[in-house]
């Protein structure tokens, strides 16, 4: 039964996750080079094996909320770790977004220089102190939190919100 209670857990984590992922895209403003052009859909690659929900809520929240990326439709792809010759291509096209799984596989630094324009999103606070990702979801005292590195807020493309550091009981921001 603790088991049981263990993975309601991690479905309830899951989805809390692909809420705070719907609201930081809506949350981001990309500049229009790095938007696609042509009416063509913009692009969120999710990496790795799935991961308790989070890709199904995402998908759901996403088409609920009908969410946008700089006005295009958003597309979500999902790259499973057996799928990594398909991701590299979709990585290579240059998506908005790409969220790797906790369960991912992906070589991280190929995929920054594959896509250095794209906003990147993680697990763990070790993804943004020192893989120097963007975003990164971490538990604490059973809360899903944030850490952001200051940089996403400054820069120009992908550029989040500044309405996002106002949110202190769920962010933490890089030094």
């Amino acid at each position: 039964m603790g088991q049981a209670g263990s993975l309601e857990e991690k479905r309830r984590v899951g989805r809390v996750q692909a809420t705070y992922l719907n609201h930081l895209i809506s949350f981001t403003q990309w500049d229009k080079a790095d938007l696609p052009v042509g009416g063509n859909k913009s692009r969120i690659l999710i990496l790795g094996d799935e991961d308790y929900g989070l890709i199904e809520s995402f998908r759901f929240l996403s088409k609920q909320s009908q969410l946008q990326i700089g006005g295009n439709e958003a597309s979500i792809l999902h790259f499973k770790n057996s799928e990594k010759k398909s991701a590299k291509l979709a990585i290579e096209k240059k998506p908005q977004v790409i969220l790797i799984l906790s369960s991912a596989t992906y070589n991280f630094d190929e995929i920054k220089k594959a896509s250095p324009q794209s906003l990147y999103i993680g697990n763990y606070k070790t993804f943004v102190t020192e893989q120097k990702g963007d975003i990164a979801f971490y538990l604490q005292k059973n809360r899903v939190r944030l850490m952001i590195d200051k940089v996403a807020f400054k820069r120009k493309s992908p550029k989040l919100s500044s309405q996002i550091s106002t949110l202190r009981n769920v962010v933490e921001l890089t030094p």
